[in-house]
């Protein structure tokens, strides 16, 4: 029981703030050991669970109850099941607002530093996102891509790309709507390649249409549709 009540109080509110900050699309490189998760999580704890307390003594403060300003103080009163409620929720709704303004402005502006560096030391400066999945496919873009095998020539689908999968999916999928419109367009206005994207390892390749090509395709089509009016 005192395991579960220290992982309340000293572990979960940087869990929180770990998940929240994936969840919000800031992700490591490679997935985490558990050993590595777990150091995570300490790291995190600390911001969050001041802040989370901070806003605790002001509530007790006003209604002249105990505050907690030490460790021994927080383990006395973790004891109590009203406090490990009221901790819980303040660390949720803490870790939240923490994670977004982290995600929002703060992670950017720590990455231009970061890059700044490397290219002082000649290295190539990081892209937005962990990884080039993420980089192209996650983002609240509608792209249209042909996706078939490298030593395979006409077994292909093009379509509009629908949903991808997240970062540490054990598999990469794409769900692609639209298939026999879209091939139709791109045949028919020859709609050029903007990027290539190859996996040596699967033997695949996914090709990104122009968006711009694309989008001037379907009003050109519109307007043929479309009766002109005098």
């Amino acid at each position: 029981m005192e395991n579960f009540i220290g992982s309340i109080v000293f572990i979960l509110p940087g869990f929180l703030m770990y998940f929240w900050i994936q969840s919000f699309g800031v992700n490591p490189v490679v997935k985490h050991t558990p050993g590595e998760f777990t150091a995570v999580a300490a790291l995190l704890w600390l911001p969050t669970s001041f802040l989370t307390l901070c806003i605790y003594n002001g509530i007790t403060g006003i209604v002249g109850a105990e505050t907690i300003w030490s460790l021994n103080a927080l383990k006395n009163h973790a004891n109590s099941i009203f406090f490990l409620v009221i901790f819980l929720a303040l660390g949720v709704m803490v870790s939240f607002v923490m994670s977004a303004v982290w995600t929002k402005w703060i992670h950017t502006k720590q990455m231009k530093v970061i890059n700044r560096v490397r290219k002082w030391r000649g290295l190539a400066g990081f892209s937005d996102n962990a990884s080039v999945w993420d980089e192209v496919f996650i983002k609240n873009d509608s792209l249209v891509v042909e996706i078939g095998k490298m030593n395979k020539e006409g077994e292909s689908i093009i379509g509009c790309i629908n949903k991808a999968s997240r970062t540490f999916e054990p598999e990469r999928y794409l769900s692609l709507n639209d298939i026999k419109f879209f091939t139709d367009l791109v045949v028919r206005h020859r709609i050029p390649v903007s990027q290539i994207l190859y996996d040596t390892k699967a033997g695949t390749y996914i090709k990104i249409f122009d968006a711009v090509g694309i989008k001037d395709a379907q009003l050109k089509d519109m307007e043929i549709i479309s009766p002109s009016v005098d």
